[in-house]
């Protein structure tokens, strides 16, 4: 012990470091004790926060409505098996949607396109002035060439004409009068007819007319001709009802084609009333089809008579002639855009328009239900406004029109057309596209050099 403490104190250093090494070992395992508890309560509770976030991670999935079935949502936990469900049928259903929306829009169009090539919706350089003029007489048609109109085609598509002519049935009735008097006097050439021979001449000749009027009957299916079609004014045929909508004046047909060629937005609104022209002849034909797939005769026809058709503008028309050379903003839509009790309305809309007419006919009044059975069958067609009246018969019957034994009435309809833009727009002119606010078309996509 003594030989301890002078080596001690001749060498204080050396305990002195032992010492302050064994005091940074205990203050080490100490701190790192304590550290540890701390990071090891630190990552315990973010693995549990995140743990937290997986466990209420929610996804949801969705899928269209389409063709009547509802929409669905569905909010669950991320799932491979249910992603990879919900993908396959969502394509799925957007493929039907799009062949539905093609097999729309192929009903919507029908048989309608422009009556001639390379017009709209602008004629390539050299033809500015050709094809508006090839237009117009294709529509007005050339009498010199002896070409028919198209609108005598649509005439002629539902089997429509006139009654027989006044001076022709004159002509029959006086060569019956003739050959029935001479049969009557015999050899008495010159003495006069009693009373029951006059009677029976009355009665022969009252016969011959009718079988003429039946005869014309059964060559037709309707009675109308040139005469129907707008003339530039809203007058109405004689007898007509007034009219059940707001209306702006009835767009006219061109009867001769000018010789000065028109721009191409004009010729693009004539060939969009014609187009209009085709929907309503179409529902006349359809009414007046029979079960073996062809036109009825007139006597046994559901619309035995068009008496009138007035076209309404549309918003292309009005907003073109609103803004003069088509600069601008289009104007603020005109009566046209209302909406009507179908709940369509044109103003504003970029995926469809709304075209609306005006007809006056006569029809079995026990047959309407197939007339308006008719308008539901004929594009995406709505009735408006309908009004009803009596017809006298036989003040008809003096003009040559021969309804047969049905009782009949004259109807008006107030007729809405919806055109989708999928395939019209296509065809707008430019001058058009401005007067609806609607942006120049997308140059064509080039193919990259290769």
């Amino acid at each position: 012990m003594k030989n301890i403490l002078p080596w001690l104190k001749k060498n204080w250093l050396i305990p002195s470091l032992c010492l302050a090494m064994v005091i940074v070992l205990a203050t080490t395992w100490w701190f790192s004790t304590s550290m540890n508890e701390r990071i090891r309560d630190e990552q315990q509770k973010a693995a549990g926060d995140l743990l937290n976030q997986v466990n209420n991670l929610k996804v949801t999935y969705a899928l269209p409505a389409v063709a009547g079935t509802n929409a669905i949502e569905r909010s669950s936990p991320p799932n491979a098996v249910l992603t990879a469900k919900f993908a396959e049928r969502k394509k799925q259903l957007l493929e039907q949607r799009e062949g539905v929306v093609k097999i729309a829009e192929a009903f919507n169009k029908g048989d309608k396109k422009p009556l001639i090539d390379g017009l709209f919706p602008a004629p390539k350089a050299g033809d500015e002035q050709l094809k508006p003029l090839e237009f117009v007489q294709k529509l007005a048609g050339n009498p010199a060439q002896g070409t028919p109109s198209a609108y005598q085609g649509l005439l002629d598509s539902i089997r429509a004409g006139s009654p027989i002519p006044a001076s022709t049935l004159e002509l029959q009735l006086s060569d019956t009068l003739r050959r029935e008097t001479e049969k009557m006097k015999g050899s008495g050439a010159n003495r006069e007819l009693n009373a029951m021979e006059k009677e029976s001449l009355a009665r022969t000749l009252l016969e011959a007319r009718k079988a003429e009027y039946i005869r014309r009957a059964n060559e037709i299916s309707v009675y109308a001709d040139m005469s129907v079609f707008p003339s530039g004014s809203a007058s109405s045929a004689p007898g007509a009802l007034p009219s059940m909508s707001v209306s702006t004046g009835s767009n006219h047909i061109l009867l001769n084609a000018p010789a000065t060629p028109p721009n191409v937005r004009q010729t693009f609104l004539w060939q969009s009333d014609f187009w209009l022209l085709q929907d309503i002849f179409a529902i006349v034909r359809n009414a007046n089809t029979g079960s073996g797939g062809k036109l009825s005769s007139e006597r046994d026809s559901v619309v035995k008579r068009i008496e009138k058709i007035d076209i309404l503008p549309w918003r292309a028309q009005t907003a073109s002639e609103g803004t003069g050379d088509m600069g601008g903003a289009p104007p603020a839509p005109g009566p046209e855009a209302a909406a009507s009790i179908s709940g369509n309305t044109d103003a504003g809309s970029t995926e469809y328009d709304i075209r609306r007419a005006n007809v006056t006919m006569i029809v079995s009044s026990a047959r309407l239900p197939e007339l308006f059975n008719a308008v539901g069958r004929t594009n995406f067609a709505y009735i408006t406004g309908f009004a009803m009246e009596k017809v006298d018969g036989w003040q008809d019957l003096a003009h040559g029109y021969y309804y047969g034994d049905e009782n009949v009435v004259r109807v008006r309809l107030d007729l809405e057309f919806t055109w989708l833009r999928s395939w019209t727009e296509p065809f707008f002119p430019a001058a058009v596209r401005k007067g609806l606010g609607l942006p120049d078309p997308a140059p064509p996509a080039t193919e990259p050099p290769k």
